[in-house]
């Protein structure tokens, strides 16, 4: 055997054997999607026609309101008119379906004062000013800035204002984008309805110009004289997007936001000044509960079919090809090995879940594997009958089988790319893990299932064809 297909051999289950350690010694595991532990699926429609620029904006809103509730690895697609939000594990449904829809409003609010929300007495000192029983917060502008030893140390939490209360009429404490820095504001005198317009250009730095209808201009230019020099947050679903200082008292209906954007920054903020609010009012087509018991059901049945698959094919392949067929079974472990680790690590570091269409994918790629198997196997076997050593038949027929192989998975990895490409929701998790398993299939078939048949048809079978389950040689008759 040569030495390099014994080095490709141990390369190969060394590195199998190793991420696989990697990740369970790390705790990582899939992240698994709403079918299987259990959450909620809302469907939303749009109440009136929209653009194009429109719906794909109210996703990004959506998905902005779903990644503050905290829900691991939500799933948020647009299908033809709708958008379908799954949402997996998440505990308090009411509130999330409550709050994935609603239309909320970009509110322009004073900067009363700003303060780290990483700081104790900063805290305490904002806790104190927002006390009703103290006075106005307007009048604590200082507050924030003295030191108080004897205040209570209080978490971030208790000072930030919940969702329920943030009303445009009130005093409220909010973060800006990125949890920094935090934000004392001052009731809002007008809402994003003012703007008529917002688009990021470069000239000589990345900005914003702003435009208002007719009554945006005079109800800004008042805002403006009231706050001159001052500070204004550009407030959206509870979040500070940006609080630029007012530097004129009248604008005439139009404004430039300037500062240190880089171009994602600037086209993120015009699109918050255009959309802020969903760009549109959505009705609720549909929303389904899936309990943890039953998403534990599903799992459970699934790991069941699966194992009972993987058993009868081993056993099938044991029985019809003998040795080679434990070569079989060594190559579906060592790449089950490999796909687990690479789900666990996109679960954990990209979020990727796992979902029920993913597992059916990864289903049928064990039939993809096996094929693989079988194509190299019959190959070997026909070469036998024919007379051919099988040492020789094992070396000699594996570039044509691999040719197949190609062949056959590139057929499996189009299918994978064109489904992921025009379809969107839970088909597009079955693309991508058949895609995932495919190219694993290629990697596999030529590093360990090629070394290690070369090996077991050396060591093991020698001359005996039988252990392959070829029952008698057919010399080829020469033409």
């Amino acid at each position: 055997m040569r030495r390099s297909h014994l080095v490709s051999l141990v390369l190969v289950v060394a590195f199998a054997a190793a991420s696989l350690a990697g990740v369970l010694s790390a705790g990582w595991r899939p992240v698994l999607g709403v079918q299987l532990q259990g959450g909620v699926e809302v469907v939303l429609r749009p109440a009136d026609e929209i653009s194009d620029e429109q719906f794909e904006r109210a996703i990004e809103i959506i998905r902005n309101r779903v990644d503050a509730i905290g829900v691991a690895e939500p799933d948020i697609t647009r299908q033809g008119t709708q958008v379908v939000i799954q949402l997996p594990g998440v505990k308090d449904k009411q509130r999330a379906v409550d709050l994935i829809g609603q239309t909320a409003e970009l509110r322009f609010r004073p900067v009363i004062t700003i303060f780290d929300p990483h700081d104790p007495d900063q805290l305490a000192a904002v806790k104190e000013a927002m006390d009703p029983n103290q006075q106005d917060g307007s009048d604590n502008e200082s507050s924030v800035e003295t030191t108080e030893p004897q205040l209570p140390e209080i978490s971030l939490s208790e000072v930030l204002t919940p969702p329920q209360e943030d009303e445009a009429s009130a005093v409220v404490v909010l973060l800006g984008s990125g949890g920094q820095p935090g934000f004392v504001l001052a009731p809002a005198p007008l809402t994003g309805e003012v703007i008529a317009e917002a688009a990021a250009t470069f000239q000589g730095q990345w900005i914003v110009n702003v435009s208002f209808n007719d009554e945006g201009a005079v109800l800004f230019d008042q805002m403006a004289a009231a706050n001159y020099e001052r500070q204004v947050a550009i407030v959206l679903d509870g979040v500070v997007e940006s609080a630029p200082t007012i530097n004129a008292t009248e604008f005439n209906g139009r404004a430039v936001v300037s500062g240190s954007f880089d171009e994602a920054e600037a086209k993120n903020l015009a699109l918050v000044l255009r959309f802020g609010a969903l760009p549109v009012e959505f009705e609720r087509d549909d929303v389904r509960t899936v309990s943890a018991t039953l998403g534990e059901g599903t799992l459970r049945a699934g790991v069941i079919a699966g194992l009972v698959g993987l058993a009868l094919v081993g056993l099938y392949m044991l029985l019809y090809y003998r040795l080679l067929g434990l070569v079989a079974i060594c190559s579906l472990a060592t790449s089950g090995a490999i796909l687990w680790s690479i789900i666990a690590w996109l679960g954990e570091s990209r979020g990727l879940a796992l979902t029920l269409a993913g597992a059916t994918g990864i289903i049928v790629s064990i039939g993809v594997q096996v094929d693989s198997n079988i194509v190299y196997y019959e190959r070997i076997k026909e070469e036998v009958r024919r007379g051919r050593a099988v040492r020789s038949a094992a070396d000699g027929s594996f570039r044509a089988a691999y040719s197949t192989i190609i062949w056959a998975d590139l057929a499996s990895l189009i299918g994978a790319g064109v489904l992921y490409q025009l379809t969107s929701g839970t088909v597009r998790g079955f693309a991508l893990y058949l895609g995932i398993t495919t190219l694993i299939d290629l990697a596999v078939s030529f590093f360990f299932m090629r070394p290690l048949v070369i090996l077991v048809a050396r060591r093991l079978v020698g001359e005996h064809p039988s252990r392959l389950g070829v029952s008698k040689k057919v010399q080829e008759v020469p033409s």
